[in-house]
């Protein structure tokens, strides 16, 4: 804080002390007058000088007094000052002060103890919801296996089609059950995560693996049509579940169109100092309205409306995920036509930064 700012916080006080003294002065003129005796004005300019510098003299200490704590406030709104440092200043300012203190204080405490309990009981709610899920998840697993079980046998083909039918909507609670696994875990990312190698093309056939009745089921045929794998600095956990909604969103939104291309191409290159893996679909496309607003949590859009399918938070958690990995991801769309995701592998950038 200035000093210029400091005596304007107190030019009411400043203009009141020299209206003081001037009416101090008109009545002892005034006296002298009444008494016929003679004023010298040397003597009065003397004590409005000597006056002011009295007030010039207090003004400066009691700014410096003070300064410590104007400063010390003003770098708190520049800078990331702790609040605490505000607790810690020795010099006695004044008694405002001192109760500004003790409220601070108080409403800091009850802050502090509010955000513990609050963090405790989402805490113990995480730890519930993760446990709960996978204990979900081995029951989903068994229905799977006795499916797939049950696909080998000689069956009519009522039988087959239900079984079928079952099997879909197991992939969709499977993957209701993974995606809100991964958004507990993104919580605590710091926590869960292991930069290292990572070939594209090994984590794309594991997806694609791991989705092929859904690919079946659609008639969707996933087509690598790049010749050289591609190793990127990621984490492996977490790009292959980034990767693995991308393809999600590719399938949900091919099954529906109506054609007999449904094809998904999917392709690695190095451009530019940076590795791209593009992901093209032939699907119902986004409409150019909602392009802006993919990313954004709970929007489901024109598509998620129509086809009732979408929670999302598919998208939003791509780019959180690619976000705190240092990845890049974009995403290009014409409705009818189809839809190009692309995941960005910048060479040489820093991987999340585990310090912040």
């Amino acid at each position: 804080m200035r000093f210029r700012d400091y005596l304007k916080d107190r030019l009411f006080y400043i203009i009141i002390y020299f209206l003081s003294n001037f009416l101090a002065i008109i009545i002892m003129m005034l006296d002298l007058i009444i008494r016929k005796e003679r004023f010298h004005t040397a003597n009065i300019i003397y004590a409005f000088v000597l006056s002011t510098i009295f007030l010039t003299v207090f003004l400066s200490i009691d700014f410096g007094r003070k300064r410590k704590f104007y400063n010390l406030i003003s770098n708190k709104l520049d800078n990331d000052v702790e609040l605490t440092d505000v607790f810690n200043i020795p010099d006695k300012i004044s008694r405002e002060y001192d109760l500004f203190k003790e409220v601070l204080i108080s409403n800091y405490l009850k802050y502090i103890s509010t955000l513990e309990k609050h963090k405790k009981s989402s805490e113990t709610q995480n730890y519930f919801n993760n446990r709960w899920i996978h204990q979900m998840k081995t029951p989903v697993s068994v229905i799977k296996l006795i499916l797939e079980d049950e696909r080998d046998r000689d069956i009519d083909e009522y039988t087959r089609k239900n079984y079928e039918s079952i099997g879909e909507e197991v992939e969709k609670l499977s993957h209701g059950l993974e995606m809100a696994l991964y958004t507990l875990r993104v919580s605590n990312f710091e926590l869960d995560f292991k930069v290292e190698d990572v070939s594209l093309f090994e984590i794309l056939r594991s997806i694609i693996n791991e989705n092929k009745n859904a690919f079946i089921a659609n008639s969707i045929y996933p087509k690598i049509i790049s010749k050289e794998d591609k190793i990127v600095k990621s984490d492996k956990k977490w790009i292959k579940f980034v990767i693995s909604q991308i393809l999600s969103n590719s399938i949900k939104y091919s099954k529906v169109k109506d054609s007999n291309n449904k094809v998904i191409d999917i392709e690695v290159y190095d451009e530019n100092n940076k590795t791209v893996l593009l992901i093209e679909d032939r699907g119902v496309g986004i409409p150019k309205q909602d392009l802006d607003r993919v990313f954004d949590p709970f929007f489901t859009g024109k598509n998620g409306r129509k086809y009732l399918e979408s929670t999302g938070m598919g998208l939003y958690l791509v780019k959180d995920v690619c976000d705190k990995l240092g990845h890049g991801v974009s995403i290009e769309s014409i409705e009818g036509e189809g839809t190009k995701s692309s995941i960005i592998f910048y060479h040489g950038k820093s991987i999340y930064d585990l310090t912040q």
